[in-house]
Order: C-alpha cells, then structure tokens, then sequence
C-alpha cells in the first residue's frame, strides 16, 4: 500500500511527500530544514520509515532509519544532526544503487557544523542548505556521485 502525503509550499501549492519511496520524504526534510522550520518532520520521517522497510539489508538503509527516527525533534539543531545521519546513509544507498539518483546531486558545506562539513542529497539546481537555513542558504558544492565524499 503506498501512503501519499500532501505539503503545501511557500507559494501554497501542495506537493506529495511520500510515494513508498525513501527519497521523497528525505527531500521533503531538507527542504523544510533548509527553510529553518521543523513542523511536519515527525511525519516525514515515518514516511522514510515505513519506505525503509522494503530496503532492509541494502547500504546506508540502517542510517537512514536511525536518523528518520530522531528528525521529528521539536529543536532544529538536534534535527538537523538526525538529518545529516539520513544524508550519510542516503549517499551510501544512492552510490549503491544508481536507479533512483537521476536528476540528485550530492551537495558538501564545508562550513556547517562548526566546520566538519556536512553533505546532502538534492535536486539538481540552486544549492538549498539544510544545515544552515537562511545563515548559509545556498552554501554548498555539488559533487559528482564518482567524487570521493570528504569526511565530516
């Protein structure tokens, strides 16, 4: 059964969250994130959840769940740390597996986190900063999935 979810945007158009897949929920998180809210997160991490399911066992999946399971915290700091455990573990699973990766880039902040850098998945385009909200909003180089990843 896929369960779809609704978000309206800025402009008040409304855009699915969820589609049994991990990556539409995750996104949906940094873009919130990256527009310094946390409401709604709590649901966008079960969505991750419950899309995990179907993925057990393949790389970066446990990561992503550990962190989906801690985003929905009410203080953006510690939800932002839970969301960069789901950038690891998505970055692992997109290197995996190349089928879902069209049309993401992998994006490195060097400065987030008091400058142990920080790396996200997102649709190609202008650079949207989930660490750093509107401080940093589009800080960030986009990587190549062949790039070797920096440790943050």
């Amino acid at each position: 059964m896929v369960v779809l979810g609704l978000v309206v945007g800025c402009g008040g158009e409304s855009k699915p969250v969820s589609d049994g897949t991990m990556i539409t929920p995750y996104l949906a998180i940094g873009e919130t994130l990256a527009a310094d809210r946390v409401e709604g997160l709590p649901e966008l991490g079960a969505h991750v959840i419950e899309a995990a399911k179907t993925h057990e066992g393949k790389p970066g999946v446990d990561a992503m769940v550990q962190g989906a399971a801690r985003v929905g915290s009410p203080d953006i700091a510690t939800a932002r740390l839970a969301f960069k455990k789901m950038s690891d573990g998505m970055i692992e699973y997109l290197r995996s597996s190349a089928d879902g990766r069209a049309g993401l880039v992998i994006v490195h902040c060097t400065m987030t986190f008091d400058g142990k850098g920080g790396l996200w998945v997102q649709k190609d385009g202008k650079v949207m900063n989930p660490y750093e909200g509107a401080m940093m909003l589009h800080c960030g180089d986009e990587l190549s999935w062949s790039d070797a990843v920096p440790p943050t």
